[in-house]
């Protein structure tokens, strides 16, 4: 009886990884679906809703000697997403989809015939799944934290409140000269062409004697009215801010040149951003993403260092200097921690195609190396093709 339920959990955690890979070649929400066939897979034994224990038990067909019952299928069903589900909805249908369970219990039974559930690609897989099993029903429930505390959220608005309160702000550019003569000349010259900001810049790396700014093309970034000025933003003189200030359009010149112990100003309005008054309410969720996001992660890293001190980790970095890695220039150009195709590392990649209606894919949801030992072999591997042209 043991061994009996031991194979139908095997079955039913293959079957549930099937809709999880398929899952993840869709969205969001496909993903969060596939999260809960893990989880009911965990929990077989749960009778679906709306079934008694006879109904749920009555078999609808065999392979080999392991059944699948109206319980099984009725599983299967209800873990695909609602847009989905309702395409087997159909009484006609229903013989489809049990037809697909049948073939992913045929590749199964045979991949395990092989030898193939000690594959170590295989033993990766199922691993993976663990850890996500155990992650959602046990670190979830006990170890990683769910929600934060209002005061905390309020406490870290008032502690970055910059972030949300700021006056309004002006962005403007200056060329710096040794002589009043040169800046109305400078001027004058810059009138002629208002609307290329590249001809001001060029003009700033070429003749400025700022050098703080010149190389950004006489930028001296936002900043607000001298009275109102905030620790944050750059130090400008007041001088120069408040000639900035009395531009009323972007791409406008201060008339005349301004003096200041560095020389003589010209200066250009090059941008405004109006005043940011951000409530506590509006940034409340921002907030506490931010913040449950780093108490998971102390908590999972604590959780994960107290296992390693309870545990005998060596490490043997000298011979990290082995490990030969090919890397293609494809890669090379890919942000760092993303694998071929967009997949984060960890992450279960999906078939290279899956099933459009959503029902369990058959060979596409065995790994690679099963489906190629399955395929060597001759005569089996035509019923693998027929299954794959289908």
């Amino acid at each position: 009886m043991a061994r009996k339920g031991l194979e139908m959990k095997t079955w039913t955690l293959f079957a549930a990884l099937s809709v999880t890979l398929m899952a993840g070649c869709g969205d969001k929400k496909e993903a969060d679906k596939a999260d809960d066939s893990l989880k009911a897979a965990s929990t077989d034994d749960a009778l679906p809703a709306g079934l008694t224990a006879e109904q749920a038990a009555k078999v609808v067909a065999k392979v080999g000697e392991r059944s699948i019952t109206v319980g099984d299928v009725t599983r299967q069903i209800n873990r695909l997403s609602p847009y989905i589900r309702r395409r087997w909805a159909a009484p006609e249908k229903r013989k489809e989809f049990l037809d697909k369970l049948v073939r992913v219990e045929l590749l199964s039974q045979e991949a395990e015939r092989l030898g193939l559930g000690d594959d170590p690609e295989i033993q990766r897989t199922l691993k993976q799944v663990m850890i996500r099993l155990f992650v959602k029903d046990v670190l979830e429930k006990d170890v990683l934290p769910s929600s934060v505390p209002e005061a905390e959220l309020k406490a870290e608005y008032e502690k970055e409140i910059d972030k949300y309160k700021r006056p309004e702000q002006v962005r403007a550019s200056h060329i710096v000269v040794a002589t009043k003569t040169e800046a109305t000349k400078l001027i004058a010259e810059l009138k002629q062409n208002t609307t290329d900001a590249r001809v001001f810049r060029e003009k700033a790396r070429e003749a400025s004697l700022d050098a703080e700014s010149k190389d950004r093309g006489g930028d001296l970034g936002y900043f607000s009215k001298p009275a109102q000025r905030r620790e944050d933003e750059p130090l400008i003189d007041p001088k120069v801010a408040e000639a900035a200030w009395t531009l009323a359009n972007i791409g406008d010149l201060y008339a005349e040149p301004v003096q200041t112990s560095k020389g003589f100003h010209v200066i250009k309005l090059t941008n405004k951003r109006p005043e940011m008054n951000r409530t506590f309410d509006s940034v409340k969720r921002i907030i506490e993403s931010r913040l449950l996001r780093d108490k998971r992660k102390e908590a999972m890293d604590k959780y994960v260092a107290d296992l390693r001190g309870k545990s005998k980790v060596e490490v043997f970095a000298e011979n990290l200097d082995k490990l030969k890695v090919e890397v293609s220039p494809e890669e090379m150009e890919m942000p760092p921690g993303m694998m071929p195709g967009g997949m984060p590392p960890g992450m279960i990649a999906p078939p290279p195609s899956r099933d459009k209606t959503g029902a369990p894919a058959a060979a596409g949801a065995l790994p690679k190396k099963a489906e190629q030992a399955v395929k060597g072999n001759s005569a089996r591997g035509k019923a693998v093709k027929a299954a794959e042209d289908e």
